[in-house]
């Protein structure tokens, strides 16, 4: 059954007539083209779309993730500029019913993403970002809208006016358009180049984020100007003002409070139920219908719906996730077919590309600009400065749905609309591989001299840094740093780092703890850890000094804030405190360190048998610590802590030498032989007189090693190993196939695997 289609023109208005033929068809079977009927071409369109998009997503593989660049250029291939030439496939998939129904599921695809941008940018953060990103935020704002418009008005004069058929206001508004940028562009972007957490990454979504809530408030604020001010009626237009705060108003106190009631009725750590979700969606609905009668734009009651919504999980950053997936699956197919359908290439001439670029050019180096001046005076380097100024100018699905709505509302020709978008397109996927290239060449971390325990001199101060995740850790990391400090001489350095995992969309944060706790505030979390240890450092003012830092970033870049901080501070051993139960993304964390440290690393699993020293005074505590020495450069490191933590008047070291059954060292590398024999006669000849025992204990297999750990284990309360040694041990062969814990080496999984059953606790150390 054909489309029969007629178009008339009256007073002025073309009224196009076409006859209904229903939603879905009987099938071919009986005689009908599906294609013909809304429902099945909808499905097909989806199903092309979303397979042009895999296609060049998986040609573009090799070179990294580009979804932005597939999406659109999947849109462009269905469009007028590559198949849509061909008349007979634009009238099959583009004929005027199915171009409604796509600008309806648009429609609907912009609600959401308005509501999940909004809800993931947390107005409570701009207090924690730091004065140069405010200020950064502020400039992102101004420098670049004023330099477009100037920039705007100097090629019309100089070029010979604006693009041929766009006139010079349409050309201003486009400069007003590109000005802006979007948080989430950046964390996406930032996020798959996992530099989330960097310096570079940080002030630039924290620079965005401040500009994001001063454009969006300077953008509903310009709305509801316009639209009032507009009305002929003074009396209407006061009513209307009054229906819109009265919009405002109930979003803030009425829905606001039902989510918070339905976030304290979800038990921690569970995600947000169906019925709720349902709800959220109805108040969305409920406030982009009340937008459209009080005279707004049906995505203002969404933008102001999503600033209302509580930020903490399972709202704020948890419904995205839950949104996520059917609008990026089902309604974004549908935003990109009308993006491509409205981008026809053939339209620009080489002039036309000129004006538009050197438009688009000043607005990106306004924004360089503005990330820059007040950087460079605030002493950021100058190639961080640049590196974050190229971050905030790449751009995203985001921006091209700004231009679309702007197209939509006859803000933007179509042909500024299909410049901007390929500009965008060209630009960003430009600026992704150039700023992490860059990015690669700057993180580069070579310490200018070995930062380890064993070149640490003895009189000078040991630099550790510890880093926990919970608050439960704190007693353990604290027993350690005791153990640590040296009864006379330098004062032993510790720096502290809470990590704390970033929820998705999130600002990450890296947090340098300076100031007192006020003792008149309810301490939160982060309070009760800080305060702990600086109620350590002031019991033993001499003898430690403690800075407290906290770090909120992604899983996958966490250990980024640990080496940034181990470098800066030109730390000796950085140690990582896990609880017994270790999950498989905290082994992640352990790898990471191990592989990327500039400083030693010790792994110390916690098994609750050190003393409180809190508590128990030190005179009358006795605690045992065992060291196992197998030889290597891991082995000496341990040894060489070891050596500090027996200076503590209350530990008694054991060191077990292993050896094979001819007395000697089992490793065949000569010169790590040299190297342990020199380091074992020193250690004999200094530590005679100490409270340390030193045993050789011969062990020619694996089987031999487990008997001596089950018998001696249980006797001590810490005990320490090396984590990497000399493969093919025979001493050690086949343990490691089995073990659970590779990260710890193949001794210090032994000491935790559950045949043995043991309760000692276990520090690993990696030179």
């Amino acid at each position: 059954m054909a489309n029969i289609t007629h178009t008339y023109n009256y007073g002025g208005v073309d009224w196009i007539c076409e006859r209904w033929v229903g939603a879905s068809s009987m099938g071919i079977g009986r005689g009908e083209n599906p294609i013909n009927f809304a429902l099945p071409l909808l499905l097909l369109q989806i199903s092309v779309v979303s397979l042009f998009s895999a296609f060049f997503q998986f040609l573009l593989r090799p070179f990294g993730k580009f979804a932005f660049l597939t999406q659109i250029v999947a849109g462009i291939c269905l469009g007028p500029s590559v198949i849509g030439r061909n008349k007979q496939y634009m009238s099959t998939f583009f004929y005027t019913r199915s171009v409604f129904i796509i600008e309806s599921y648009e429609a609907i695809c912009f609600l959401f993403i308005c509501y999940i941008t909004t809800c993931q940018v947390d107005t409570r953060m701009i207090k924690r970002v730091g004065k140069l990103a405010f200020i950064n935020g502020i400039l992102l704002f101004l420098i670049p809208f004023v330099w477009g418009q100037f920039a705007a008005i100097l090629i019309s004069r100089k070029l010979g006016g604006g693009p041929v058929g766009v006139p010079p206001a349409e050309f201003h508004h486009v400069a007003i358009v590109e000005s802006t940028m979007f948080f989430q562009v950046g964390y996406g972007v930032l996020s798959s180049l996992k530099m989330l957490n960097t310096e570079p990454g940080r002030l630039a979504l924290a620079s965005m984020m401040v500009h994001d809530c001063l454009s969006w408030s300077f953008f509903m604020l310009n709305i509801a100007i316009k639209i009032n001010v507009t009305l002929p009626d003074k009396n209407r237009a006061i009513l209307l003002s009054a229906s819109q705060m009265l919009m405002i108003v109930s979003i803030v106190y009425v829905f606001r409070p039902m989510m918070q009631w339905m976030m304290k009725r979800t038990p921690e750590g569970h995600s947000l139920k169906a019925s709720y979700l349902s709800v959220v969606c109805v108040l969305l609905f409920i406030c982009a219908l009340w937008a459209e009668f009080v005279g707004l734009p049906y995505f203002f009651g969404a933008v102001v719906l999503g600033l209302a919504t509580p930020k903490r999980p399972p709202l704020g950053t948890g419904l995205s996730d839950k949104m996520g997936c059917f609008v990026w699956s089902v309604l974004m197919p549908c935003y990109i077919i009308g993006i491509g359908y409205n981008i026809n290439l053939s339209l620009f001439s080489f002039r036309d590309i000129i004006r538009y670029e050197a438009l688009f050019l000043v607005v990106r180096c306004a924004k360089v600009v503005a990330i820059t001046l007040p950087s460079l005076y605030y002493n950021v380097p100058l190639w961080h400065a640049i590196l974050v100024g190229l971050i905030v100018n790449i751009q995203g699905i985001y921006d091209v749905q700004i231009y679309k709505q702007n197209f939509n509302y006859s803000k933007l020709s179509s042909k500024s609309f299909g410049a901007m978008v390929m500009s965008a397109l060209v630009n960003s996927t430009i600026l992704i591989v150039i700023v992490k290239k860059v990015y690669q060449t700057m993180s580069k971390r070579n310490p200018y001299k070995r930062r380890t325990v064993q070149h640490c001199r003895i009189e000078a101060p040991l630099r550790i840094l510890t880093c926990f995740r919970n608050r439960e850790a704190v007693r353990p990391v604290l027993d350690l740093v005791e153990l640590s400090r040296p009864v006379i001489g330098s004062p032993l350095s510790v720096f502290a780092i809470n990590l704390e995992e970033l929820n998705n969309h999130s600002l990450p944060l890296l947090i340098h703890h300076t100031q007192e706790i006020s003792p008149f505030l309810v301490p939160s979390r982060r309070d009760q850890i800080v305060k702990a240890f600086h109620n350590y450092e002031k019991s033993n003012p001499e003898t430690v000094l403690i800075e407290c830092f906290t770090a909120v970033a992604p899983r996958k870049t966490m250990h980024e804030d640990v080496c940034a901080i181990a470098f800066d501070q030109e730390t000796d051993l950085v140690v990582l405190t896990l609880d017994a139960g270790i999950e498989s993304w905290e082994r992640q964390l352990c790898r990471n360190l191990l592989q990327n440290c500039p400083c030693s690393v010790a792994l110390f699993i916690d098994r609750g048998r050190l003393p409180d020293f809190r508590f128990v005074p030190i005179k009358k505590l006795s605690i045992n610590v065992c060291a196992v020495f197998l030889g290597g450069p891991d082995d000496r490191e341990m040894l060489a802590y070891a050596t500090r933590l027996a200076n503590h008047p209350s530990v008694d070291l054991h060191v077990f030498r292993l050896v094979d059954q001819n007395g000697v060292s089992p490793l065949r590398d000569m010169v790590e032989r040299k190297h342990d024999m020199r380091v074992i006669n020193m250690f004999r000849k200094e530590n005679s007189d100490k409270n340390i025992i030193f045993r050789e204990v011969r062990i020619e297999e694996a089987v031999d090693l487990m008997e001596l750990l089950r018998k001696e284990g249980d006797d001590f309360d810490l005990m320490m190993v090396g984590i990497r040694h000399e493969e093919n041990l025979m001493m050690l062969e086949g343990m490691s196939e089995w073990s659970d814990m590779k990260e710890l080496g193949e001794v210090g999984d032994l000491l935790i695997s559950r045949d043995l059953e043991l309760s000692v606790s276990v520090l690993a150390v990696q030179q």
